[in-house]
């Protein structure tokens, strides 16, 4: 190994080369890589992506964003719910890429996912890697955590890495949103959620978003005291009714819209039955096959999936036993390319299993944001 004082004298040297040629070196203090400052995007225009560093000034860096970032820089629900329209539509033209979920089981009920995925039109590239465990509750921690790796479209160079616990659960709102939107009859009024966990308080924002004239909430939970916190703070925040029924048949019957995000199991007990849903009801499962029994999805007049080729996947992997497959896929309706809403149909049902699209498109946004306000942490590669 060279001696420091050898080290020391070639720092040097290179300073009086570069000082004879008229080159100017970047001054870094201890720790930190020096990097280039952009300037954000002129108003009305959004960037594809920070764009490839050119050879004279690529510094090697990723802008690191932790749970805090993300929220301070989340857009309002409702510009949300119009970036997953978009992708959504995307990905009915077939201008996406997106594999099936890479799965891995750790144990028990726990599982992994990594979700690559990239939006042709907007350069929006990236993996997240996710997990959810369901025994983490009683350890006081989250169901759900995760992190996504964002890279340059034109490079690969890793760009980002996001906190995506936050990410997922506003995307997957914003997507049950965008659901609603073209699948719900446009006069509905009741919201029945099932499940009162952290997934249940995005979706509710963002369902009132696209229905804003909606009169109350239904809220079930197994867990009564989670059940009533949710109820008050729907309330407090939404100024919105909401009634805490003690079973799930009382919060099921007559709601208009119905979200189901419960943990995800390999066995599930699902116990929604048909003859709990009216008729026109639209059945938003996020949570696969854990809540909505087999007989329900039977029931449904039109049944569709956020992704076909992930269904199929899921079904391989001994999900969705009993449960016929997928008429259409949500993108295509989005695109319009896909059936409408039938007049009169008894029960529609979209199983929305989770896109990779819609996470790197939400971190493109918020990595733009990132850079125009100077959020985050530059991180040497």
């Amino acid at each position: 190994m060279p001696h420091v004082s050898v080290l020391a004298g070639a720092a040097g040297e290179r300073a009086r080369l570069a000082a004879r040629c008229g080159i100017i070196l970047p001054r870094c203090r201890a720790g930190r890589t020096a990097r280039r400052q952009r300037d954000p995007p002129p108003a009305g225009r959004v960037a594809l992506s920070p764009g490839p560093p050119s050879e004279d000034t690529m510094s090697s860096t990723l802008r690191y964003l932790s749970d805090a970032d993300v929220r301070e820089l989340m857009p309002p629900m409702a510009e949300v719910v119009e970036l997953v329209e978009q992708t959504l539509g995307h990905h009915g033209r077939g201008d996406t890429q997106m594999p099936p979920k890479v799965d891995l089981a750790p144990g028990g009920d726990a599982f992994v996912h990594a979700m690559p995925a990239l939006v042709t039109p907007t350069g929006a590239l990236g993996c997240k890697w996710i997990s959810g465990y369901p025994q983490n509750k009683a350890k006081s921690l989250p169901y759900i955590n995760g992190s996504l790796l964002m890279n340059d479209v034109e490079t690969g160079v890793p760009i980002g890495m996001l906190d995506a616990s936050h990410i997922t659960a506003v995307r997957t709102a914003a997507c049950a949103a965008v659901t609603a939107k073209h699948l719900a009859d446009p006069a509905s009024e009741v919201i029945t959620l099932i499940g009162c966990g952290v997934q249940a308080r995005q979706v509710i924002e963002a369902l009132l978003a696209v229905f804003p004239d909606t009169e109350r909430m239904l809220a079930y939970d197994i867990d009564p005291e989670q059940q009533a916190r949710f109820a008050d703070e729907v309330m407090t925040t939404f100024d919105l009714a909401s009634i805490i029924p003690p079973e799930p048949q009382e919060a099921c019957e007559g709601a208009h819209i119905i979200v189901s995000s419960i943990p995800i199991v390999h066995e599930p007990e699902a116990f929604i039955e048909p003859d709990w849903l009216q008729t026109g009801t639209l059945c938003i499962p996020l949570d696969f096959d854990a809540a909505f029994t087999p007989a329900a999805y039977q029931r449904a007049e039109l049944f569709v999936t956020d992704d076909a080729a992930q269904f199929s996947r899921y079904r391989e992997r001994g999900y969705f036993k009993d449960i016929p497959d997928p008429s259409a896929e949500l993108g295509a309706i989005v695109a319009g390319s896909g059936p409408v809403r039938p007049e009169g149909a008894p029960i529609v049902m979209s199983a929305n299993l989770g896109l990779g699209l819609l996470d790197v498109a939400l971190g493109q946004q918020l990595l733009q944001r990132a850079g125009a306000q100077s959020v985050g942490r530059e991180l040497p590669l």
